[in-house]
C-alpha cells in the first residue's frame, strides 16, 4: 500500500467498528475506476480521492500536451488535475502499477478499503501516456500543486502534505530543523488548519484521524480529533439528516468518541462548541456556492 493512502485505511478501519454500533450504512454509488472524481466521494467513511487517468482511448493527446492544455485554462481545479496526471505517471514509471480507486472493491467484493492494482488495460493506457514525461515534468507538478493549494481545491492541502516538503517526505524526520522545511510546514498546516474551518470534509476527515495518532508533520492532539470528527458528523447531519451513519458514526457523545478520544467533560464542551461553528461555516460557504451558481442556472 502506498504510503499517501494508508491514512486512508486508517480512516476506514475506525469506522470499521462503528458499523456493529450502528445500523449498516448503504451501499454506495459504483464508481469506474478510470473516472477522475471532481471531489471526494461523500461516503460513510470519507476518504480523500486520488484523481485517475482516464480510460484506455486511441484518442489520448500525449502526456505533455495533456498538461499543457490543462494548465493553459488557468483554473487551480485543472492544475491539479495536471497535477495528478504527472504524479500518476511517476508512480507508475517507478513502480510498473499504481493503486486505482474503485468502489466496486467494496460493494462487490467486500473489501475493505477501495482501492486495487491496474489491470493490463490500464497498465498498457499509462505504459504509452507515462512514456512521455520528463524531468522537467515531474518537478513541475509541485508547481501545479501549490497553484491549486493556493485556490483552496479541495483535497490539494492533503496530497501536498503527502508529498513532504518539495516531494521529499522523508525531510520532515532528516532536516526537522531546516529553515525551508520548517517553512513548508508552517504554511502546510496553516493551510490544512483553514480548510478544515471552513468545513471541508476531506480536510477534516484527513486532520481527524492524523491528529488522533500523530507523526512528524501533524502532532498528536486528541482535543483537536475530537473537534474534527464531530465536525464531520454536524456536516453529514445536514447533508444527509441526524439518522445518517455518518452524522451517528461522529456523534459528540457516540461509542466512537467516547472509545478513541478521552477528554474532560469541559474538553468535550469546548471542542464541541469549535465543532459547531465549523459547521456553521460549512453551511455558509454552501450558501454563498448556491448563490453565486444561481444567475448563471436562470
Amino acid at each position: 500500500m502506498q504510503n499517501r493512502y494508508i491514512w486512508t485505511g486508517l480512516a476506514l478501519i475506525l469506522g470499521i467498528g462503528v458499523i456493529s454500533w450502528n445500523a449498516m450504512a448503504p451501499a454506495p454509488a459504483v464508481q469506474s475506476a478510470g473516472a477522475p472524481p471532481q471531489r471526494p466521494v461523500l461516503a460513510a467513511f470519507p476518504a480523500m480521492v486520488p484523481r485517475q487517468s482516464a480510460p484506455p482511448t486511441e484518442e489520448d493527446a500525449p502526456l505533455g500536451v495533456q498538461v499543457d492544455q490543462l494548465i493553459a485554462t488557468h483554473d487551480p481545479d485543472d492544475a491539479y488535475t495536471a497535477y495528478w496526471l504527472i504524479a500518476n505517471c511517476e508512480i507508475f514509471n517507478r513502480d510498473h502499477d499504481r493503486m486505482i480507486y474503485d468502489l466496486e472493491e467494496v460493494t462487490q467484493k467486500r473489501n475493505m478499503i477501495p482501492y486495487r492494482g491496474m489491470n493490463d488495460g490500464e497498465k498498457q493506457h499509462d505504459t504509452k501516456l507515462c512514456a512521455g514525461m520528463n524531468e522537467r515534468m515531474r518537478v513541475s507538478r509541485f508547481d501545479y500543486l501549490a497553484i491549486a493549494v493556493k485556490a483552496g481545491v479541495s483535497g490539494a492541502a492533503i496530497q501536498m502534505a503527502a508529498e513532504g516538503p518539495f516531494g521529499d517526505h522523508s525531510a520532515l524526520k532528516t532536516r526537522p530543523d531546516d529553515p525551508l522545511v520548517k517553512e513548508w510546514k508552517a504554511n502546510v498546516l496553516e493551510q490544512l488548519s483553514k480548510e478544515a474551518d471552513s468545513g471541508d470534509l476531506s480536510t477534516l476527515n484527513y486532520l481527524w484521524v492524523q491528529t488522533l495518532t500523530g507523526d512528524e508533520l501533524i502532532a498528536k492532539d486528541p482535543a483537536l480529533a475530537y473537534r474534527y470528527a464531530v465536525a464531520q458528523g454536524f456536516i453529514y447531519g445536514e447533508i444527509n439528516g441526524p439518522e445518517a451513519l455518518e452524522a451517528t458514526m461522529y456523534a459528540p457523545e457516540g461509542q466512537l468518541m467516547k472509545t478513541v478520544v478521552d477528554l474532560s467533560a469541559e474538553q468535550r464542551s469546548a471542542e464541541r462548541a469549535a465543532a459547531q461553528r465549523i459547521a456553521d461555516n460549512a453551511r455558509e460557504r454552501h450558501r454563498h456556492a448556491e448563490n453565486a451558481a444561481r444567475p448563471a442556472a436562470g
